[in-house]
């Protein structure tokens, strides 16, 4: 179906918004602001606001039908996405939500408590992929 259906990689808080707050990239690529979406639904959104772009989905127009406040509200949550934060634009508070519920279901996945940055093992090195778990922690 990810084949078939064409999907995308998608920023929940798109990168131009983003950029235009001075969020760093660091921020916004993570892996908590990306969901999959179609091809399409992923160009009918662009790079504006989420408050604004879920609004047009509400709307729909030619080439995409009308959604339903309570359906959009649905698929999000499917994507561990809290409407009233993107309604709001909250996006410190967006990724805050988002990091706990995929760490949580990480964690009920596997049986295991996910390290969360609170402590750094001594003697451990850094690699690029703990730096950027930590610029992400941060942010939330």
């Amino acid at each position: 179906m990810f084949f078939g259906e064409n999907v995308d990689i998608h920023h929940i808080f798109p990168r131009r918004w983003c950029e235009e707050r001075g969020i760093k990239p660091e921020i916004y690529d993570s892996i908590i602001n990306k969901t999959p979406l179609s091809y399409r639904t992923n160009r009918l959104i662009g790079g504006e606001a989420p408050s604004r772009y879920l609004e047009r989905l509400e709307r729909g127009n030619s080439d995409a039908p009308p959604i339903s406040r309570e359906n959009l509200d649905t698929f999000l949550r499917s994507h561990l996405i809290e409407p009233e934060l993107l309604r709001a634009d909250r996006f410190e508070a967006f990724m805050a939500d988002r990091q706990a519920k995929l760490l949580a279901m990480i964690e009920g996945a596997t049986g295991q408590r996910v390290h969360r940055g609170e402590e750094r093992d001594e003697g451990v090195e850094a690699d690029e992929e703990t730096v950027e778990a930590e610029f992400t922690m941060a942010a939330a």
